[in-house]
């Protein structure tokens, strides 16, 4: 099951980065996960919020079950074919599916080069600790540094000095 090669290349173009992020046979993730082809870094998006994946001459548009996927502002709930110029809404993202020719202005991302990535470096949301109670290691205090004190302290006798010159 491959995508019609006479439409000519297909894209994800995510409006807000004006990049676009070629579609090929395999799946296409978006969410917030580090190792999704579009990532969005927003509590609302899940860490594989939707897919786009080849099926038989086109593309379509799964979601994993999250809530809040529109495609052209109608809720996403099934698998969703995608026609050149659809526009999906994740989050507050927009992401446009383009086929063959792209906007001026937005560039080809090289996804075969990407860096291996931490799959959890950027996707992990911090975990509230408490001291008292057992948690993760406190952070010490920080140190009042010397050179501020000084500074202070020689502020306070310039401005002394003057009061009693100016008298």
């Amino acid at each position: 099951m491959t995508a019609d090669p006479t439409k000519g290349p297909a894209y994800l173009v995510y409006e807000v980065e004006r990049r676009a992020y070629p579609l090929a046979d395999g799946p296409f993730s978006i969410g917030r996960d580090a190792t999704s082809g579009i990532i969005i870094r927003e509590p609302a998006v899940s860490r594989s919020h939707a897919e786009v994946k080849a099926e038989g001459d086109g593309y379509v548009l799964t979601t994993s079950g999250a809530t809040g996927t529109k495609l052209n502002g109608v809720p996403v709930t099934t698998a969703s074919k995608l026609t050149d110029g659809d526009r999906i809404e994740i989050g507050s993202a927009e992401i446009t599916y383009r086929e063959g020719r792209l906007p001026l202005g937005v560039s080809v991302v090289d996804t075969a080069s990407a860096p291996p990535a931490d799959p959890d470096a950027m996707t992990r949301r911090q975990t509230i600790t408490n001291p008292i109670l057992g948690g993760a290691q406190s952070v010490p205090p920080k140190k009042s540094s010397a050179t501020g004190m000084g500074i202070l302290f020689a502020i306070l006798i310039a401005l002394a000095v003057w009061y009693f010159v100016s008298r």
